[in-house]
Parts: C-alpha cells; sequence; structure tokens
C-alpha cells in the first residue's frame, strides 16, 4: 500500500512542471502532432501523414517506438523522446501548447497536465479496430486503482475531443471506457485501409517461412499477460497435437517472452518475428487462433472467408484481472474453447464461415479511406 501511495506521489510531481510550462501563452501555430507509442498500427497512418505535413508533423515517441521514430527522424521529420526531460520540457510540452491538432495512439498521461482551447482537437485513434478486453476506466486493474489514480487517468481520458473508429459499437465501447462523450469520426481505423489495396504485392507466407504449399495455415496471435504467475499456454502440448494438415504458426506479443521461449524448443512451430508486419500476411492465414486480442476485427477484412477460434484457456482468471467485454461470451460462443482438445477438434471440424456479419458489426465505416478522410479532415481545421 506504501508503495502505491509513492508511486501516485511521483505521478503527480511529474505534472506539475508539465502544468507550469503548458500554461505559458504560446503563439498558435500549423503543426501536427502525433503521440506514438504502438509502432506496428501507427507506422502506415505516420507515413501518410508525413507525406502530406511533412514539415508540420512533429511526432512525441514513447521508448518502445524510438525505432521506428529515428526512420522518420531520418527523413527530416521532427522527432522527440517523452522519456527525455530535456525532449519533454524544451520542445514536446511547447509543440503540444501550441498546436490545434494532437493525435494519440494511446493513453498519455503528459496530457494531463494541459487544459487545452476549444479549439484544440485531441483525436484517440488508438491500437485496434475493435475490443474484447477492456480498457480505460472499464479495466479491473483502474477500477483497483488508487482514488488519486483514477482522478489523474480521467484528466487524460477528458482531454480527447474526437474518436476515428469503424463502428458504432466501438464508439459505444469507447465512450463506456472512458466515461465521455466524444465526437465520433466514422472514417474506419486507418491501419483497415490496407486491406482495401491491391494484394498484388504483398509477401507469401508459404515462401517467406518456407513451408509445404500443401498444408493449411494457422495463425495463433495471443494477447499480452501482465500476470507472470498466471496460468500458462502449453505450446508444446499444442504442437504436439497438431494436425499434419495445418502449419501452426506462433505470434507472440512483443513482451511476451514465455512464449518466445517455447518456441526455441519447438522447431515444428513457425515463429513469426515481430518485425514482419502482420497485416501483409492476413489473407493467406485459413485460421486465427486468438483470445482477447483484437487481431479478429482486422482479419476479417482481408478475406472474405475463414476460421477464427478463441482460445481462452484463463477466462476466469483474465476477466478478474483484466476485465472482458460484456457481450463477448454470448458472441464469441461457437467459436470460443477453453482446452486444447476442443481447440483441434473445432479446427478439423468447422467449416469456414462468411465474415460478413462480422463485419458488417464491427467494420461498418471501413471502406479503405480512413487516413484521407482524417487529412481532409485535417486540413479543415486550418483553413481559417
Amino acid at each position: 500500500m506504501i508503495k502505491n501511495y509513492i508511486k501516485a506521489f511521483l505521478k503527480s510531481v511529474y505534472l506539475v512542471p508539465i502544468r507550469v510550462l503548458a500554461s505559458l501563452k504560446r503563439k498558435r501555430n500549423e503543426n501536427i502532432v502525433f503521440l506514438l507509442s504502438f509502432p506496428s498500427t501507427s507506422e502506415y497512418i505516420i507515413d501518410e501523414l508525413s507525406i502530406k505535413y511533412k514539415d508540420r508533423l512533429i511526432i512525441c515517441y514513447t521508448k518502445e517506438a524510438k525505432s521506428l521514430a529515428e526512420t522518420y527522424k531520418k527523413r527530416k521529420i521532427k522527432v522527440f523522446s517523452i522519456n527525455s526531460f530535456i525532449d519533454l520540457y524544451t520542445n514536446i510540452i511547447p509543440a503540444l501548447a501550441s498546436t490545434k491538432v494532437i493525435l494519440c495512439d494511446n493513453y498519455f498521461a503528459i496530457l494531463a497536465g494541459f487544459k487545452f482551447d476549444k479549439d484544440v482537437n485531441v483525436v484517440q485513434l488508438w491500437h485496434a479496430n475493435g475490443a474484447v478486453k477492456k480498457f480505460g476506466a472499464e479495466a479491473v486493474y483502474a477500477k483497483q486503482a488508487m482514488k488519486t489514480d483514477q482522478r489523474r487517468y480521467q484528466k487524460v481520458y477528458d482531454q480527447y475531443t474526437h474518436i476515428v473508429v469503424s463502428s458504432k459499437k466501438m464508439a459505444e465501447i469507447f465512450c463506456k471506457s472512458y466515461l465521455n462523450e466524444y465526437k465520433v469520426l466514422p472514417f474506419g481505423y486507418p491501419l483497415t485501409d490496407v486491406y482495401f489495396q491491391n494484394n498484388s504485392n504483398r509477401m507469401s507466407f508459404y515462401k517467406m517461412f518456407d513451408i509445404d504449399t500443401r498444408k493449411k495455415i494457422a495463425l495463433y496471435a495471443p494477447t499480452y499477460r501482465e500476470n507472470k504467475n498466471g496460468k500458462q499456454m502449453n505450446l508444446k502440448e499444442l504442437s504436439h497435437r497438431f494436425p499434419k494438415d495445418w502449419q501452426l504458426v506462433v505470434r507472440p506479443h512483443p513482451h511476451d517472452n514465455s512464449l518466445k521461449q517455447q518456441l526455441v524448443e519447438l522447431q515444428a512451430i513457425v515463429h513469426m518475428p515481430e518485425e514482419v508486419a502482420i497485416t501483409n500476411l492476413f489473407n493467406q492465414v485459413d485460421c486465427i487462433i486468438t483470445d482477447y486480442s483484437s487481431i479478429p476485427f482486422e482479419y476479417t477484412l482481408s478475406r472474405k472467408q475463414g476460421k477464427i477460434i478463441y482460445y481462452c484457456y484463463d477466462l476466469q482468471e483474465y476477466d478478474s484481472t483484466v476485465g472482458i467485454q460484456d457481450d463477448f461470451i454470448k458472441w464469441s460462443a461457437p467459436d470460443r474453447v477453453t482446452t486444447i482438445t476442443d481447440l483441434i477438434s473445432l479446427l478439423t471440424e468447422k467449416e469456414q464461415i462468411d465474415f460478413k456479419a462480422f463485419n458488417d458489426c464491427w467494420n461498418t465505416f471501413a471502406k479503405g479511406n480512413s487516413v484521407n478522410q482524417l487529412i481532409e479532415w485535417i486540413d479543415k481545421h486550418y483553413e481559417n
């Protein structure tokens, strides 16, 4: 308990100089500030923004996104590290305090230190197209946090003015999760644009990983689990019981060192590294095996038919520590399993399904022009 109080105090102290510097009056400019923490989901949109707004784009990144940020620095885009106090005080705070458009791909604590004018637009792009697990104020760990922490979280949530979404359903989840009513930009999640583009240049799964072309591909891509002492996935057993006419490919979460370690000893499984863009290979995957990840919401756009299996071996544990969206249990029921035996049965027996109904619910606004719509929207805010 004492440790939590100390952490809360230090976080409050962190915001004090930010509030002071953010309160200084600055001349407004036409820059666009992008707060970056998820390289894999934000690279596509930043590429487009950097072409359109090269001299006006400012990227403020967390340490997880340093490598990607450095590539834009080489292209003469302004990039600053949020984890550097020098960058934070001399570049990032002035940039945020003098722009009219801020784009975010995640929760950024720094925003709690600002009091933006009414004409400033803070757009939450997020890093997922749909939601299975709870986030924001709805997450179990947030509800269990100290009141001072909860108030600080809410100050960040209150800064957002707009959300970019692919569906009405996701907009409702955002507003519920952040305890707010936001203006909805129904452009479609930006990364979904790639699924409407020409597939001719996409990489070949079979060639890249030397897979027998007679085999069907099953991609296991689980979400990250904070609880290191919780129930673990038995990848060895899954590998031994996997059907011979299927190739198991595993895409570990970047921070899941436990799963990566298991893969070292299992030569029959193809390890798909994080630097390989999964969006380029989705259309060749016959079955997605996941759990609480947002991957299915993109997979269903990459091909008209396929299989999705939700392997939730720690369902109750995960729901009690993180939280699962209230209706997930109902809509995932036909495709949800908790044991490897049931997973194998579903993989071999279930026919591929048409994804139209799924997309009608989760990808209503995704038409392949999300980024262009966003750029047009940004331009309108600088016309006057």
